[in-house]
Formats: structure tokens, sequence, C-alpha cells
């Protein structure tokens, strides 16, 4: 089982991603992308972008099957990919003291977007989805003088009891539909 966690579903990279996204944040300091938007202005910081590398990673490890393994396996898979996913969570969210408790937020909430969007469809579309998210929340959500429109919850403040709330609720969803679905196979 290491060698399945290890080469089929390579969580190393994961890890990889956590401290990609830190050691980004950490030197980009307060460079900034320029993006068209609708309102306000295009700049936009370029660390809003860091969440995507760690939530594309957990859906390109989850999407990597060995179906012949999975199937005769000791242990639940999903229980070892649930175990890896809460792990990932828990990193970010220790990262956050470098990269900011709003980017460690995004991780979670883009995750489990693209988690619940991969279960209808595939984990491309669940990284588009997240990533679409983002875009959309950068091009179309910021207003004048640093304000947001109410939907754009990735730009909320890293206090924002709202977008901690909502991160929380799609945890617990995304939870919930995972246990069901392992419970099934």
């Amino acid at each position: 089982m290491r060698l399945y966690i290890t080469t089929v579903r390579r969580w190393w990279i994961a890890l990889a991603a956590i401290i990609v996204m830190a050691v980004v944040c950490q030197l980009s300091g307060t460079s900034s992308v320029d993006l068209p938007a609708l309102n306000g202005s295009g700049v936009t910081p370029l660390a809003y972008f860091t969440p995507l590398l760690v939530s594309s990673t957990v859906l390109y490890c989850l999407n990597r099957r060995a179906d012949h393994i999975e199937r005769t396996a000791a242990v639940a898979v999903a229980v070892i990919d649930a175990v890896f996913i809460a792990s990932v969570f828990v990193l970010c969210l220790v990262a956050g003291f470098v990269t900011g408790f709003d980017n460690a937020r995004n991780v979670l909430l883009l995750t489990c977007i693209g988690l619940l969007v991969a279960h209808v469809g595939n984990s491309a579309s669940g990284i588009s989805v997240s990533m679409m998210l983002l875009i959309a929340s950068i091009v179309a959500g910021r207003g004048p003088a640093g304000s947001h429109a109410w939907w754009a919850v990735v730009l909320y403040p890293s206090g924002s009891v709202p977008a901690w709330s909502l991160t929380a609720i799609l945890l617990a969803v995304t939870g919930i539909h995972s246990v069901r679905s392992s419970a099934k196979s």
C-alpha cells in the first residue's frame, strides 16, 4: 500500500505543492498581476492564484488510479484518500501562518468545490470549475476601493466569518458525500 500511495496516487506531490505555495506567497510579497476587471482596479495580488496549486494537485492525485489494486486492497483506498486529504488541509492551515489564512481557506474552499464537481463529472472538470470560480471572483467580483461582491468568497479577508462558515459547510458536505460514495463501493 505504501507503493500505491507514493507511486500511483503520488500524494507526495501535494506536500510539494504546499511548499511551493508557501514559497511563492513569501517571495511574491506585494507582487501583482494585471488582469481585466469589470469594476475597480485590474491589479491582482499574485498570492490569490497560489491556492490553485494545491487544489489542482489534490484532484490530480485522486484521479490517478489502479483499479485492480483498489479492488483487492486490504484497507479501503477511500479511507487512505480521506486521511491524505485531511492531512493536506491541516498542512495548508499550518502554512497559513506563512501564506495568510485567506489562502489556506481558499485552498479548502476550492478543493471542496473541485471534489464535489469531480464526483459528478471528473477531476478535470473539478479543477476547471475551481479555476473559473477564482477567475470570475477576481474579474467580476472586485469593486472599487478594495470592496468585493457578496458571492466572491475567495476575495474575503482571512478573518471573515461568512467565508469560513461557507468553507466549513462545503467541507462537511464533501465529507458526507465521500463517506456515502465509499460506502456504495
